[in-house]
């Protein structure tokens, strides 16, 4: 039950990150609010993880930007909060990790922040277009 349960929660992670990356390239003329609504699930989205990420600095010890479903993961792969491969694993990188690509923490956390400066930018434009 615990890994059909964990293949629920990677299936709806993957859906939430591959819809939040396609938002990308939709044309706002397809999706007049487009914009914004790519913009407050993007704040919601990092808030998200700044915020689970200090919710289980007492366990971890370490302060990471944590998904919330990567952890419900990781629990019901056995795993403790405060075990490493919980706050240090990457649903992004156990993904690509099964096409035989390696991508570092790091760089999972810089390409969020990066598509949250892109998005952000795109809002910010929009709403202040003289």
């Amino acid at each position: 039950m615990k890994d059909f349960l964990g293949k629920i929660i990677f299936l709806i992670h993957s859906v939430i990150v591959v819809f939040w990356l396609f938002l990308l390239v939709v044309p706002a003329d397809w999706w007049p609010d487009k914009i914004s609504f790519h913009f407050y699930l993007t704040l919601f989205i990092v808030f998200n993880q700044f915020l689970w990420g200090l919710i289980i600095m007492p366990w971890t010890k370490k302060y990471r930007m944590v998904c919330f479903l990567t952890t419900m993961h990781q629990l019901l792969r056995g795993k403790s909060i405060s075990d490493e491969s919980n706050y240090s694993h990457s649903f992004s990188k156990e993904l690509f990790g099964n096409f035989h690509i390696s991508l570092s923490h790091k760089f999972i956390t810089f390409f969020t922040l990066t598509v949250f400066v892109i998005v952000s930018l795109q809002y910010f434009l929009s709403v202040y277009r003289p």
